[in-house]
């Protein structure tokens, strides 16, 4: 039975190891096959396929029905015991066999071997005759066998492995597949030795009338299977991330994955972070399974197979560990130096033991990746060393030669001066291509070599810097180029461009400081009009708090003019791309002009990249003005045209923007996974990071997981303080202040918020929807201070006047709507009304219901007689919030309407929930996860504390659990 745990569900299946995936209708054939004797079943697969995993989940059913099972294996011995498997198998025989079992004679020849069955054997007759022959004396222990086996009547004999199996075993296995005894179920599992078809049990064989059985043959695990498998062990989250990695590691082989995940999993278990601190929770897993190692079980698997090749075949396999791709006979002769038909045959018996396979015609490489590195690992250092120098020798003489897999096997060699030219070349082929991932491996590998000449080391770090500001995930570039900046042996043009793109990229990341390298960078460059316009557009986009709008105009038109006295179109791409961003977070209807001037069809792919930021600018403003079906076409633009150039930051940005459009739509099914992949992918001290914690901190506040979202918002608003993105930081303030507002604390809740009204009034920009104004309206209405309501208020509705700010604009009727409550009740209804109306046009039916919430409360206070209507709303709202989740403010509503007798009949003979969890009590148990207090769940769902800390007992009870276990398991 599947039981939940901290990373998912998982069934372990019958083995009691990682969940069962796949092999649903092998497991069906074998299954049915069993049911009634005689049957043959032969399960063939490679190593690490899942045939004995097959097998077991096969024989759990068996088991259950009181059938026995006798299971045997073959191991590559040199000399192996004759009939030695299947001797094994029968010494567990005993207790199956019936008491009024009669053997003939002829089963005492099995004495010397089953002293298991000693009291059960006939006497051997004391023979002072001549010695049998070894042939007469098989021929007498195939018939024991067959003798011993029948006696058992209905019985499964299982034998492993059998392409190890000596003449003996397989001659009996023949025997007794050809003429079973009527109960016997035989399962027979091997791995394809020779050329395919070939006689696993050494002759050809068809099963004899009334013979049952299966002839199965074992695939790998498909992408989707490889998933399923790691859902069960590091849960869905983690799986989302890291099962296409898994799978090409193991290319679909169960053991080969079930090893990784195993590995994984306990340092998951070693590296749980400590609660609350965002941004932690598997850090150094980030990166996944980048340079792990080869788990012990398959290292020790593939030691197994290379041990039974012999000289020329252990070349083979080792040259094609080596080339690391699949490779051709040319290749493989060329680094073994074997000739021909040496080749031929090593090359043959690497592909029958399935240590090769032929990947496509002509062409050799490992079953999966962990196969080649274990290969590889084995190889000592002088041998390795000299097949890398042939390897490359080899390629070279390529046409066109493959730069980046010469410079490989060259830096294996450990000759820098070899090396550096070849991997200097590889590095401007894969720039010239646009690969920058295989461009900044390479910069860095180079820059990382001391020996790498002062002229040569700039060229390689300004490279870097300009890929870096690209790259989605550039921490190594950065540290690496900051030792640049500071090198005073570095001409000094160039290492002010790279601080110009040192700080680009830090920017991108949201990360402290980033404006000061670029405001350095920009009084270094004055002299370099184009770099000087790309430092100020940066400057100059608007997204920054300490600056006010007229500045950042300013700095724009400065960009402009620097932009217009040169020649350099990236230049000017770039301060068109900063005007756009600029002009459309405010929602300046000058934007879609200047969007539709971008040259999207340019060829050249650095103008391409600037065509990509543009588009993506835009789409983030548009939705922090809540103008989200322009933000939704416009990112799918964006995330095409970055595809196209090759700007893995901008794709990144696009998912996150996607996750916040999705939220502020109420689409919210798979956020938290989608969250929890963001925040492994995405660098901890990112801006795209923390906006990822930001939604589940909303999340948090809906769902009334109050305590982990405090706790969560203390170190994620320092993480936004720290990065140039404004209107996240803004919201994450904003939500800090619905919690104090949810737990009645009127005052701290306008101490929360007032300081960034001051930064918004500083900045000048009203346009942004991020929440913060109706809650400090409502802060402010609650501590007594209308004046400083209706100022904000008022300043508000000034500032999105002649800009497209859908979402400020309903913000703006909702506060009108609260400061009319008291005194015009049928204005402040009409104000109400219009905000969500606007805010379910846009798509936002959150904050809709939010505001039909509050309409139902004013329409029960201020017109007591129409108790209907507030229902309505009521209700309205409440059907909303339990559609997307949102516990804590379905709760509210819920009580209200029970408060006013108003609440919705509920459906007569009311469902028993007896030992599982009623939908109130799972809400509790999800609370008790986040270490919610009786108190905290009293709030967060509007019960009276008794109520609470009965619903408590009750889930701990229902779970045989305890509140301690509850939070660490979670």
């Amino acid at each position: 039975m599947p039981v939940t745990g901290r990373r998912g569900v998982f069934d372990p299946g019958a083995s009691g190891g990682p969940a069962f995936v796949g092999r649903r209708e092998e497991l069906r054939l074998i299954t049915d096959s069993l049911r009634t004797g005689p049957a043959v079943v032969f399960v063939e697969g490679g190593a690490g396929s899942g045939k004995s995993r097959l097998v077991v989940e096969a024989l759990a059913g068996i088991a259950r029905e009181g059938m026995p099972v006798l299971r045997g294996w073959c191991h590559p011995l040199r000399e192996p015991p004759p009939f030695g498997p299947v001797i094994d198998a029968l010494r567990k025989a005993a207790p199956h066999l019936s008491a009024d079992a009669e053997l003939s004679p002829v089963s005492a020849v099995l004495a010397p071997y089953l002293h298991e069955l000693a009291e059960r054997l006939p006497e051997r007759r004391n023979d002072t005759g001549p010695r049998e022959s070894t042939a007469v004396e098989r021929q007498h222990l195939v018939r024991a066998v067959h003798e011993l086996l029948g006696a058992l009547a209905a019985v499964v004999l299982v034998v492993e492995d059998v392409h190890w199996a000596d003449e003996a075993t397989r001659e009996l296995l023949l025997l007794l597949a050809r003429n079973p005894p009527q109960g016997l179920r035989l399962i027979v599992t091997y791995r394809q030795q020779g050329p395919q078809g070939a006689n696993v049990l050494g002759a050809p064989y068809r099963r004899p009338v009334g013979v049952k059985g299966a002839d199965i043959t074992l695939t790998p695990l498909t992408e989707e299977q490889v998933h399923d498998l790691a859902v069960s062990a590091i849960g869905p989250t983690l799986a989302d991330v890291l099962a296409r990695q898994l799978f090409e590691r193991s290319g679909g082989l169960p053991l080969a994955a079930e090893a990784d995940l195993a590995a994984l999993a306990g340092r998951l278990d070693a590296e749980t972070p400590h609660a609350g601190h965002p941004g932690q929770a598997h850090g150094r897993d980030r990166h996944g399974l980048q340079g792990a190692a080869v788990p012990r079980a398959l290292q020790e698997t593939v030691n197994i197979w290379i041990t039974t090749l012999d000289t020329a075949a252990t070349a083979v396999a080792q040259a094609a560990a080596v080339l690391d791709t699949p490779a051709t006979d040319e290749q493989l002769a060329a680094l073994t130096r074997l000739d021909d038909d040496e080749l031929e045959k090593g090359l043959a018996a690497a592909l029958e033991t399935g240590v090769l396979h032929e990947t496509s015609p002509g062409r050799y490489g490992f079953p999966h990746v962990l196969a080649r590195q274990a290969v590889y690992d084995k190889i000592l250092g002088p041998q390795r060393r000299r097949l890398h120098r042939r390897a490359a020798q080899a390629l070279d003489r390529q046409e066109p030669p493959p730069l980046a897999q010469i410079a490989h096997h060259t830096r294996q060699l450990g000759d820098p001066g070899l090396w550096i030219p070849r991997a200097v070349s590889a590095a401007d082929r894969a720039i010239e291509l646009g690969d920058d991932d295989d461009a900044g491996d390479l910069l860095l590998q180079l820059l990382d070599e001391p020996a790498l000449p002062l002229d040569r080391r700039a060229v390689a770090a300004l490279a870097l810097s300009r890929i870096a500001t690209r790259r989605a995930a550039p921490s190594a570039s950065i540290k690496m180029l900051r030792r640049f900046v500071a090198d005073p042996a570095m001409p000094a043009p160039i290492r002010s461009e790279i601080r110009l793109n040192l700080g680009r990229a830090r920017w991108n990341q949201g990360h402290e400081g980033a404006a000061t390298d670029v405001q350095r960078a920009a009084d270094e460059l004055k002299d370099n009009p184009g770099l000087t316009a790309i430092a100020l557009t940066t400057l100059g986009a608007g997204t920054r708090l300490d600056t006010t709008l007229a500045q950042d105009l300013a700095i724009m038109e400065r960009a402009a003019a620097a932009s217009s006295a040169s020649t350099d179109k990236v230049a000017a791409a770039s301060v068109l791309a900063g005007r756009i961003t600029l002009r459309d977070s405010i929602g300046d209807p000058l934007a879609r002009d200047l969007i539709d001037q971008l040259p999207v069809q340019s060829q050249d792919r650095d103008i391409r990249r600037e065509c990509a930021r543009a588009l993506y600018n835009a789409a983030d403003g548009a939705l922090w003005r809540a103008d989200d079906e322009r933000s939704r076409a416009l990112l799918s633009e964006a995330e095409r045209t970055a595809r196209k150039a090759g700007y893995q930051w901008v794709e990144a940005a696009c998912d996150a923007s996607r996750l916040e459009l999705d939220y502020a739509d109420g689409h919210w099914d798979d956020l938290d996974a989608r969250i929890e992949a963001l925040t492994l992918e995405a660098d901890e001290h990112s801006a795209l990071h923390a906006e990822a914690l930001l939604i589940r901190t909303l999340l948090d506040l809906a769902r009334g997981q109050w305590p982990r979202a405090r706790k969560q918002l203390s170190g994620l608003l320092r993480l936004l303080h720290s990065t140039n993105t404004p209107q996240p930081l803004l919201a994450g303030i904003a939500a800090a202040g619905r919690l104090d507002l949810a737990a009645g604390d009127l005052d701290t809740a306008w101490n929360t918020v007032r300081e960034s009204l001051d930064a918004v009034r500083h900045k000048g920009v009203w346009t942004w929807a991020t929440d913060l104004l109706p809650t400090a309206v409502q802060a402010a209405l609650g501590c007594g201070l209308r004046k400083e309501a209706q100022q904000l208020t008022n300043d508000a509705q000034t500032g999105i006047k002649g800009y497209y700010a859908p979402g400020a604009a309903a913000e703006v009727l909702w506060c009108q709507g609260l400061l009319s409550a008291e005194n015009n009740p049928g204005s402040a209804m009409e104000h109400l009304d219009h905000a969500s109306t606007r805010f379910q046009v846009i798509g936002r039916t959150y904050q809709a219901a939010r505001i039909t919430e509050q309409a139902g409360l004013l329409t029960l206070d201020a017109f007591p007689d129409t108790p209907g209507r507030a229902a309505r709303k009521l209700q309205e709202a409440l059907d909303t919030f339990t559609g997307l989740g949102a516990t804590a403010d379905a709760a509210r509503c819920q009580q209200t309407l029970r408060d006013t007798g108003q609440q919705r009949p509920e459906p007569r003979g009311r469902r028993s929930y007896g030992r599982e969890l009623s939908p109130r009590e799972r809400h509790v148990a999800e609370l008790l996860t986040t270490g919610a207090t009786n108190q905290d769940i009293a709030k967060a769902l509007s019960l009276s504390p008794r109520t609470a800390e009965r619903h408590v007992a009750n889930v701990l009870k229902k779970l045989h659990t305890t509140r301690n276990h509850m939070i660490s398991d979670h």
